[in-house]
């Protein structure tokens, strides 16, 4: 992936912040009583960083972590845009798996890094829906 406005080294940090980030999630959510369906989840719609089974309710999850507060909160980053594609990605998935009898949601977790060994990770469930 290229980020234009990154040189090629500042990319390559962003995408390692970001797979990072996503590591660390899962390892969150686990702890939380959360189920690890799929990671990484790409359709032709878009893609899914997580999707995980709380109880009777399937989470579709988007990670953002940051390393400063120079562009905001991580969850800030998680625009109409972003949340429509991942509307869309969504909704394949559950008509692809035929998922009957399971409630629905979007979450967000926000991992803050505030110094080496210290992170600030906060879940937000059901941070937006399906208007």
């Amino acid at each position: 992936m290229r980020i234009p406005f990154l040189s090629r080294k500042e990319a390559q940090a962003h995408l390692r912040l970001g797979v990072a980030g996503e590591k660390i999630a899962k390892v969150y959510l686990r702890f939380k009583g959360f189920s690890i369906l799929e990671t990484n989840y790409e359709s032709r719609y878009g893609e899914i960083d997580i999707i995980a089974r709380e109880k009777d309710t399937i989470a579709f999850v988007e990670v953002k972590t940051r390393k400063s507060e120079g562009f905001g909160e991580p969850e800030e980053a998680v625009n109409i845009r972003k949340r429509r594609k991942i509307i869309l990605c969504a909704r394949y998935y559950i008509r692809k798996k035929r998922l009957n009898g399971y409630n629905f949601r979007f979450d967000i977790v926000s991992i803050k890094y505030l110094g080496r060994f210290r992170k600030k990770i906060k879940l937000i469930r059901d941070a937006f829906r399906i208007s």
